[in-house]
């Protein structure tokens, strides 16, 4: 929904709170009303922009690994799992109580057989999409503050496969009738370690190399899609939504070593994605990079919070590069 006449489309579907319309007066609504799917969305910054989503009228496609609540674990540094809040089953929940649909996905970004049975079932059920945010991402366990030398290439592989060639898949899977119907809107969740010199060691101010390598090759992919389908109705966007204080972050602030002031509320990004998917004005941005902690705070789309994070005063379409130079 990345134009003047999608725009208009979905303010023309009504948003509805509590416990919703009637089952046939929802399934004519969701005919009319926009698609869109969120990657990783059981938790953290995608089930943030599910949120808002479906609140600007949306339903909503998510997909993750964890299907009920209970379910989750992730590995801590020491190899041992650890359970995790969040599941499909509750940012679905959330969904339909803003009068949505959601179709709820299980895919495991490592596993490239879950990923395209993942987009197989979305179009089966819907037939098309017209927002793609890839926001999941694989970073966590023994690998995460691991330097180089002790990172081995089956772990580099691995990142690749989830922050790179899974989004790509995805892309491929629902770009063709993106092209077709001329309209349609791709965001990646990207970080500005790909522009900034390594802050310190990986857990002492620093992110894992192998990490920041696979979201940088990422990093790359609106600008090339916002190039070769500008013209055919395609807008591409890389967000990065600077450090926010999810579930993970939450738990493992202290060993990753970052200070907690430097963490915004989970809406902010989400904010900044609802802005790019719904506002007729970002079209003139395709395929830039949007810092989204700067541009929020700039054009008031989330009240005022604290943060010793540097940003910039004002944001611009060149503010990563503005940001990277203050910062060298």
């Amino acid at each position: 929904m990345c134009g003047e006449q999608n725009r208009i489309l979905f303010h023309s579907t009504p948003v509805l709170y509590g416990a919703g319309p009637l089952r046939s007066e929802r399934a004519n609504m969701s005919e009319a009303a926009p698609k869109a799917i969120v990657t990783g969305a059981t938790r953290g910054i995608g089930k943030g922009i599910a949120e808002e989503l479906a609140d600007a009228g949306f339903d909503v496609a998510i997909t993750g690994r964890t299907a009920r609540e209970g379910e989750g674990m992730e590995e801590e540094a020491d190899g041992s799992p650890s359970p995790l809040p969040g599941s499909l089953e509750t940012t679905a929940g959330l969904i339909e109580a803003r009068g949505r649909v959601a179709l709820p996905v299980p895919m495991d970004l490592l596993d490239p057989v879950s990923v395209d049975r993942a987009a197989k079932e979305i179009l089966g059920a819907w037939g098309h999409v017209d927002v793609l945010v890839n926001n999941a991402m694989y970073e966590m366990g023994r690998y995460t503050n691991a330097w180089v030398k002790d990172t081995p290439l089956v772990e580099w592989e691995r990142k690749a496969q989830a922050n790179f060639l899974a989004p790509v898949a995805l892309v491929l899977a629902f770009l063709p009738g993106m092209l077709e119907r001329r309209s349609g809107c791709i965001v990646n969740l990207s970080t500005r370690h790909n522009y900034q010199r390594q802050g310190g060691p990986p857990g002492a101010g620093g992110a894992g190399v192998s990490y920041n390598c696979s979201k940088a090759a990422l990093g790359k992919l609106a600008d090339g899609i916002a190039v070769e389908h500008g013209a055919d109705g395609i807008l591409a966007f890389d967000v990065d939504p600077g450090p926010v204080l999810t579930e993970r972050g939450e738990k493992h602030g202290d060993s990753l070593g970052y200070p907690v002031d430097i963490f915004c509320p989970l809406a902010v990004p989400a904010k900044c994605v609802r802005w790019l998917v719904t506002e007729t004005e970002a079209r003139q941005y395709n395929g830039a990079h949007f810092m989204a902690q700067e541009f929020v705070r700039a054009r008031g789309l989330h009240e005022e919070w604290s943060s010793s994070l540097p940003m910039n005063a004002r944001w611009s379409p060149t503010a990563i590069l503005d940001w990277r130079e203050r910062n060298v």
